[in-house]
């Protein structure tokens, strides 16, 4: 039994996927739900429940690694799900992690490869130059970084990107002396020789605001510098991603789309079955909001809207999930 078993048989995704190119077993997945609840003394839907109460667990203990474990409260930022089945736990997310909004692109399940393609070149050049902080020597270090930033401009012309597009960004990795990890910063452009003591007062900086303290006020807590970095950028030019009039904002508003069609969805054990109306993504016009409990399927993803949580279309056609307020 797998996670996409349980989402068919709670009715959570279409009996196919890819917009009907790629049929499910419906009855497979159905006997291999029963076959596992009997196991577990359990009825289906607890069961197939359970199976996406763990993998929920899973993706919001993930995403806490990225988060708490770092100093920074989840609850402070948006959350933005990508890829075919990004989007099918969201609200039992939001639930767990108390994320208060989530957005969906449009076609999340190419967002990974949109990235790809609109990204601008960056090629990294590093070196390990171990020294505490006092003893730095300016020189030495201005002519590590113009040496790996010399690596960065060859290649990037070797990639076809002209010299006047290049552009250079140098970070340093720092550490209290005897600590076992670094943290990276970065160095301002130009002569090193009046910027050392800048950096490291970034390191502090930014050591506080990833694990909650520094020792910036303690001389006897030496900052050691560890690795040089030089990345060469090559810039790209990116498409321009276009906004779509809201129906508020549009002479003539179009008629909302009817969702007619139905299916059995199973939410919760509370209301066990629930007819729940059926969207198709590319119908909705920017401005569209819709409470749950819905449905909302594309091309390659779905969203399934809980009952308390509400769906908005921005114009940049984004799903916004937010939960319904009372």
């Amino acid at each position: 039994m797998t996670i996409t078993d349980a989402h068919v048989f709670l009715g959570r995704i279409p009996p196919h996927l890819l917009g009907g190119e790629i049929p499910l077993d419906v009855d497979a997945a159905r006997a291999g739900v029963e076959a596992l609840a009997a196991d577990l003394v359990l009825s289906p839907e607890a069961c197939a429940s359970g199976v996406l109460e763990i993998s929920t667990w899973n993706q919001a203990n993930a995403l806490r690694q990225v988060t708490v474990k770092r100093g920074l409260d989840v609850r402070d930022f948006a959350l933005i799900t990508f890829g075919g089945s990004g989007s099918l736990l969201l609200c039992r997310l939001m639930d767990v992690l108390g994320v208060p909004t989530v957005l969906v692109p449009p076609d999340p399940g190419n967002v990974s490869a949109f990235g790809l393609l609109t990204v601008d070149a960056k090629l990294d050049y590093v070196q390990t130059h171990v020294s505490l902080h006092h003893a730095l020597d300016a020189a030495t270090l201005q002519a590590a970084y113009d040496a790996l930033a010399g690596q960065a401009r060859a290649a990037l012309t070797k990639e076809g990107f002209a010299e006047v597009t290049h552009v250079f960004a140098r970070t340093a990795d720092l550490r209290y002396f005897g600590q076992a990890f670094e943290v990276r910063v970065p160095v301002d452009a130009g002569p090193l020789a009046a910027g050392l003591d800048a950096v490291a007062a970034r390191f502090h900086s930014e050591h506080r605001a990833l694990y909650g303290y520094d020792f910036s006020t303690d001389p006897t807590q030496r900052v050691e510098w560890v690795n040089l970095r030089v990345s060469g950028i090559g810039p790209i030019q990116r498409p321009e991603i276009r906004r779509t009039p809201l129906v508020e904002e549009v002479a003539q508003q179009p008629d909302p789309p009817r969702p007619t069609p139905t299916r059995a969805v199973y939410f919760d054990a509370a209301d066990g079955y629930v007819e729940t109306p059926l969207l198709w993504r590319p119908d909705l016009p920017a401005g569209f909001t819709v409470d749950g409990p819905a449905v909302i399927e594309e091309f390659g993803s779905t969203v399934p809207l809980h009952p308390g949580f509400t769906a908005r279309v921005d114009d940049f056609r984004n799903i916004i999930v937010t939960r319904e307020v009372n």
